[in-house]
C-alpha cells in the first residue's frame, strides 16, 4: 500500500497534518486503524477529495488528514463506517469438554449395560430376551395404531453386541461434538426427538410389516442437527465445518452396512430428516436465546431422563 498525499508536504508545513484518530469521538475510534481499515478509509476520503496521507506504524497505520478538512474528514470516515459495518467473524467452535466427553461415555456404558439385561432372560419377573423387542420395538403398524412409546423403546434396543457397541461408538462421537457446542442437555434431547420422530416417519412411510430397533436413527439425527446448527451459528455454509459433518454421516451409514437384510436405510434417512430442523431451530438466534436461559438445561435434562422411563414404562405396564 502507498500513501497517498495531496498538496505540499514538506517539513515546514508538518503542523498543518494531524491525526485522524485523534479527531475521532472516543466511542467511534478504534484501538488500532488496520491494514484494511486505512485503505477504506482513505478511498472515502479520495472520493470526496479530502487532501490526507497514510503512513505504516510498527503496529497498524496512521492516516493524516489536513487540518483545513478535518471536520469534513471525520464526518466522511464516520458516514463510511456506518454504512459499511465489519463483517462478524465466524463464531469459533467451543472446544471439545472433557466434561461432556465423560458424560457421554457414561450415558454409552449405561446403554450397554441395558442392552445386556435385555439380552439376559428373567422369569421370577417375567422378562425374556423377546419381550424386550415385542414391547419396544418400532413396529410400524403398532406405531401406526397409537403405541407411540416404541419410537422411544426401540432407539434403546440393538440387534446384538456388535450393533450396540457400533451405534455407541460412532454415535458418542457425534453426541460430543454436538453437545459441546449446543450444549449438553439439548443435545440428548436432539437426539432423542430425532429418533422418535425418525421412527414416526418410517412407521408413517411403511405403514405395516416393518420392524426395526436400534439408535442409528438418532445417531443420524445428530449427524444432520450438527451441520444445520453449525450453518445457522455461522451464519453460512462450510465445507470443513458444515458440509464434513454430512459426509461423515454417509460414511457411517456406509460403515453400518447398506445392503444387509437387517439394515434399515429409511430409519437412517428419516433420522437424518427429523434431525436437519431440530439443528436449524437449536442453532437459531431463538434457540440461542433460549438455551441461555438456565431453566431450558434442566428441562431437556428431565426430557431426556422422563421421556425414555415414561416410554418404557407404557410398554411393560
Amino acid at each position: 500500500m502507498s500513501d497517498t498525499s495531496h498538496g505540499d508536504t514538506t517539513s515546514a508545513d508538518a503542523p498543518l497534518w494531524r491525526d485522524i484518530m485523534d479527531a475521532l469521538p472516543l466511542t467511534q475510534r478504534p484501538r488500532r486503524l488496520t491494514a484494511a481499515m486505512a485503505q477504506d478509509w482513505s478511498l472515502a476520503l479520495r472520493a470526496v477529495g479530502i487532501p490526507h496521507r497514510l503512513t505504516p506504524l510498527r503496529k497498524g497505520w496512521r492516516l493524516d488528514v489536513h487540518r483545513d478538512f478535518m471536520d469534513l474528514a471525520v464526518d466522511e470516515v464516520l458516514n463510511f463506517a456506518q454504512e459499511n459495518p465489519p463483517e462478524a467473524p465466524p463464531e469459533a467452535a467451543r472446544p471439545i469438554s472433557r466434561r461432556v466427553v465423560w458424560q457421554t461415555a457414561l450415558i454409552m456404558l449405561l446403554g450397554a449395560l441395558f442392552h445386556t439385561v435385555c439380552s439376559r432372560p428373567f422369569p421370577s419377573l417375567g422378562l425374556y430376551p423377546e419381550t424386550w423387542v415385542t414391547h419396544g420395538a418400532a413396529d410400524a403398524s403398532a406405531i401406526m395404531a397409537g403405541e407411540w412409546w416404541r419410537t422411544v423403546t426401540a432407539l434403546t434396543l440393538h440387534a446384538d453386541a456388535a450393533h450396540m457397541a457400533g451405534n455407541a461408538l460412532i454415535g458418542g462421537v457425534f453426541m460430543v461434538l454436538f453437545c459441546s457446542e449446543a450444549g449438553f442437555a439439548l443435545g440428548w434431547s436432539v437426539f432423542l426427538l430425532s429418533g422418535a420422530l425418525g421412527n414416526l416417519l418410517n412407521a408413517a412411510a411403511h405403514l405395516v410389516n416393518h420392524v426395526s430397533v436400534g439408535a442409528s436413527t438418532a445417531v443420524f439425527g445428530v449427524v444432520a442437527a450438527l451441520g444445520a446448527y453449525r450453518a445457522m451459528r455461522e451464519h453460512g455454509v462450510s465445507f470443513r465445518r458444515t458440509v464434513a459433518p454430512v459426509v461423515a454421516g454417509l460414511a457411517l451409514l456406509a460403515m453400518l452396512g447398506v445392503g444387509g437384510e437387517r439394515t434399515d436405510l429409511g430409519a437412517h434417512a428419516f433420522g437424518f430428516l427429523a434431525g436437519l430442523p431440530l439443528g436449524l431451530l437449536a442453532g437459531s438466534e431463538i434457540g440461542v436465546r433460549l438455551a441461555a436461559h438456565p431453566a431450558l438445561p434442566r428441562l431437556c435434562g428431565a426430557l431426556s431422563i422422563a421421556l425414555p422411563l415414561a416410554a418404557w414404562a407404557a410398554a411393560l405396564l
